[in-house]
């Protein structure tokens, strides 16, 4: 029976069941917290619905909310818990007022702590720092007053003018002050809290500018000793931040942005998303919103199958999941309302499929709508759509790999050239479509039950342009050995380092699976097919190139490896399962 029709965009609840497998990270970030010593700032790092706010809400949950710990003296936590959303101290707000309001917020929240414990005893403390605030902010609006319609820096002004330059060290010192009276009244009381812990949530959502002073802010003026700060921001976003600092980032100038972030950051944590359980996420969700039943959910085989349409699509952003579920939910009430009859096995996976093409590649999804009938795309359809011609190295590249070895797809890859993103997923939307061939019965005709099944969809398609990513320069498309690659990557910025490891877990694999295999090279990825498929998926591993790790995608799993030593005997058990999964002949 269906629990819920949606699933909400919100963080993860304290206490919620982890359902990514992502509690070992959050338990690993708050030893280090307990043990560390203050000041110290961390760097939750991600994109947008990678799950920051959800981890800054556990820590919090754990180490901040009362109640719960009965370690602790009077059941209290070991910190206090501050949290500030920048982006809404940042609404109608110019840049400096959202500064100078955010100092206020920090500020109101550590001194109502303090009241709340300590009225009496901390009276004079409490209002020397009311005072000196009301100071700042004076000098704020006097600095930002002065440069109306300029290019400001907040924190510079106060630190550059004599009379806010006292005014912030006699703040900073107050703020000192206030905390440590704030917790040796704690310890005679028979409570050890260790300090405070500032959580700065939706740094990535305002003007990275903005941002930039805000970190500054914090390093010039709440930075004291028994406090901590657990910010959610990338690295990308003080890069972007610093352009006005520094003009855009060059091999000259690459330094200074890095050591601006080391100075602010000690210690930079990147959310794991390649490591996140989506087969659990997935069938979890698919099963509550009634999408699934016990057909699925007790067949492995087709968990992963749905993984790997997943994989192969949205991927493992907590967000883009969400919005995949939430989609297949509506579809799935309108089917019912349509027909109460139970939907065939192969319609509600071929549908599975076709919502990811539409959620991760609407062009190619609107193509399908109007020309369903994929395997039958020919020279003809692509002058239709008006793509463009293929090169002659392109041609030779593409004929020389079972990848896109037909018509129809050779039709498919010039498609996909018209799209930055597209290009760097080309294999990925072959693997996908050629997925949806093998779903279709053989009894059935192909045309007609695409054409019907897309049908259901339709209603949820949204006809906007994607966001394309970067993608390597470079024209070719292909490389012959690893050799041309390696070159590619040296030219990308990859270290000698980093090549030397890729090519010892390429070697490694290439001489597991020896004749049995292809391998294809792409600026992006390193694909491994079975020479001798037994249907027509034929890729049973894609590495990914990563900033520092390669990222295995397989079987509806992910792994991160960043040398050969990573490259586990469980780990090539796995790739072996996958292979002999679509291989006649076994390895």
């Amino acid at each position: 029976m269906q629990k819920t029709s949606n699933i909400i965009d919100k963080p993860r609840k304290e206490g919620a069941e982890d359902l990514l497998g992502v509690d070992k990270y959050t338990d690993a970030l708050i030893q280090f917290i307990e043990t560390c010593q203050m000041p110290t700032t961390l760097a939750i790092q991600g994109e947008w619905g990678s799950g920051k706010t959800s981890l800054l809400n556990q820590i919090r949950h754990r180490l901040c909310e009362s109640g719960l710990n009965t370690k602790e003296v009077n059941n209290e936590k070991p910190f206090y818990g501050i949290w500030v959303n920048t982006w809404q101290y940042s609404l109608m707000k110019s840049k400096d007022e959202a500064l100078i309001s955010i100092i206020g917020g920090l500020t109101n929240e550590i001194l109502s702590i303090i009241k709340e414990k300590h009225e009496s005893k901390s009276r004079a403390t409490l209002n020397k720092v009311k005072g000196l605030f009301s100071k700042l902010g004076k000098v704020g609006a006097k600095a930002a007053a002065t440069t109306v319609g300029l290019e400001s820096d907040l924190v510079d002004s106060l630190l550059e003018t004599e009379e806010g330059e006292v005014n912030l060290l006699q703040f900073k010192q107050a703020l000192q002050d206030a905390i440590n009276e704030c917790l040796e009244e704690d310890r005679k009381n028979g409570n050890n809290n260790q300090g405070f812990i500032f959580f700065i949530d939706d740094l990535d959502r305002i003007d990275p500018p903005v941002a930039v002073e805000i970190l500054e802010l914090i390093k010039n003026i709440f930075e004291v000793e028994n406090c901590l700060f657990v910010l959610a921001i990338d690295y990308e976003v003080v890069v972007k931040g610093l352009v006005p600092k520094f003009g855009p980032l060059t091999d000259k100038n690459e330094r200074e942005f890095r050591s601006f972030f080391d100075k602010i950051i000690q210690l930079p944590f990147s959310m794991p998303v390649a490591n996140y359980d989506v087969t659990k996420f997935l069938i979890h969700s698919l099963e509550d919103i009634g999408y699934i039943d016990d057909r699925v959910v007790q067949n492995d085989f087709l968990k992963e199958k749905l993984a790997d349409l997943t994989l192969l699509s949205v991927g493992t952003n907590p967000r883009s999941l969400k919005r995949l579920i939430n989609t297949l939910s509506l579809l799935n009430i309108i089917g019912k309302i349509d027909s109460n009859q139970q939907k065939e096995m192969h319609e509600l996976l071929i549908n599975y499929a076709l919502v990811c093409i539409q959620i991760a590649y609407p062009k190619i999804y609107e193509l399908l709508t109007i020309e369903p009938s994929f395997r039958e795309w020919t020279e003809q359809t692509a002058k239709k759509l008006r793509l463009p011609e293929l090169t002659e190295s392109q041609q030779i590249v593409l004929n020389s790999t079972s990848e896109f070895d037909e018509e129809w797809e050779k039709v498919l890859f010039r498609k996909c050239q018209q799209d930055p993103y597209m290009t760097s997923r080309s294999f990925q939307i072959s693997q996908l479509l050629n997925y949806i061939i093998e779903l279709v019965p053989e009894n059935l005709n192909f045309s007609e039950e695409i054409s019907r099944i897309i049908g259901f969809s339709a209603v949820t398609s949204v006809n906007l342009e994607v966001i394309p990513k970067a993608v390597s320069k470079g024209e070719k498309v292909r490389f012959e050995g690893f050799a041309a690659l390696g070159e590619i990557l040296k030219g990308n910025k990859h270290t000698a380092e980093y090549i030397s490891n890729l090519k010892s877990i390429h070697d490694r694999i290439e001489q597991k699976f020896h004749d049995l295999i292809q391998i294809n090279y792409t600026p992006n990825f390193i694909t491994f097919t079975c020479k001798y498929p037994s249907g027509r998926s034929k890729t049973f591993l894609f590495i990914r190139f990563k900033k520092n790790t390669v990222q295995f995608e397989f079987s509806g799993q992910t792994a991160l490896v960043s040398n050969e030593t990573d490259l586990t005997d469980d780990l090539v058990e796995k790739l072996v399962a996958a292979f002999n999964n679509l291989s006649e002949k076994k390895a």
